[in-house]
């Protein structure tokens, strides 16, 4: 039996693939000792046709019509015996010691859920999108890394976890509804809140990272956005209790970003209309590498402003 598997959801990122399995064939772990398991779900690219072709890495290819990144992960989880599952999205470039640090931490803490870390990978167009992810993750790193730090449901992300396979067979695994159909986002979150309230140790292994080449346009983050907010509405009503962490966790954090979380709840089809030119122009600017406060300011207003459209 192999003692790590990688499960990889994928949806048309057939160039994404391809660097993310040669970074895994750098792993300082034999590869006689793991393996890789790629779920396309709904793909129409050739994503499994050229991964099958890669001979490189012990690969699995899945496909799938498109149902979504938590029913992808399930089927790839299902699809291997291994004790520790290390989840990783398709746009990750791990490092060589990733995988050995993610077996590390489980053999430090049987049954955990190991959480890894994030930076943005240097190949990420430059933009004040990718400048702002990169504060994020270096922010997120210093807490989760700072002596007796320990992480919350809020904090676990799938784009680079893993979690011993009793935990995650012990609770079902991922909620498919979360990402139904290819929405985006709760499905995490949501099997963190639920480990948690288990017992199940959430801990942290800075040592363990992969790199995320960041290429999102704004238009399609406002999207993720949006859907992100409606997953935290359905995790607080399937977890009433968690519905004050995750309102903590979502509050604008600047005087403006409130006010417009106020102004969307006060004047909805005023505020979209005025949202609208805004998104406009942010993602052309994301799009020609704009940098600096100004835009990841106005970011932060149009995110907040998308959030409080749902209720």
């Amino acid at each position: 039996m192999k003692a790590i598997a990688v499960v990889v959801p994928t949806h048309e990122r057939r160039g994404r693939i391809e660097g993310l399995l040669a970074a895994l064939a750098a792993q300082t772990v034999p590869l006689a000792d793991w393996e890789a398991v790629l779920v396309c779900d709904g793909c129409t690219d050739g994503t499994a046709e050229i991964a099958r072709r890669l001979r490189e890495v012990p690969l699995t290819v899945l496909e799938q019509p498109r149902s979504g990144a938590a029913t992808a992960r399930n089927r790839g989880a299902a699809a291997t015996g291994a004790p520790v599952l290390l989840f990783l999205d398709d746009d990750m470039v791990p490092r060589p010691e990733c995988l050995e640090a993610h077996l590390a931490a489980h053999a430090r803490t049987p049954g955990a859920l190991v959480l890894g870390h994030m930076p943005v990978h240097p190949d990420s167009p430059r933009s004040y999108l990718t400048a702002g992810l990169s504060r994020w993750a270096d922010r997120r790193h210093a807490r989760l890394a700072a002596p007796g730090a320990v992480p919350g449901f809020t904090d676990v992300l799938t784009g680079h976890l893993s979690i011993a396979r009793a935990s995650f067979d012990a609770v079902g695994g991922f909620d498919p509804r979360f990402t139904e159909g290819g929405t985006f986002g709760g499905e995490d979150i949501e099997l963190g809140w639920r480990l948690a309230s288990r017992g199940v140790p959430l801990v942290y292994a800075g040592s363990a990272v992969a790199e995320q080449i960041y290429d999102k346009t704004f238009r399609a983050l406002a999207l993720d956005i949006l859907d992100g907010a409606r997953a935290d509405a359905r995790l607080a009503a399937l977890h009433p209790a968690a519905a004050d962490v995750l309102a903590r966790a979502n509050a604008p954090d600047s005087l403006l970003a409130r006010a417009a979380r106020g102004a969307t709840r006060a004047a909805p089809r005023l505020s979209s209309a005025l949202a609208a030119p805004a998104i406009a122009l942010l993602d052309r600017a994301a799009r020609r590498g704009r940098t600096g406060r100004v835009f990841e300011s106005a970011h932060a207003i149009v995110r907040a402003h998308l959030r409080a459209k749902v209720r």
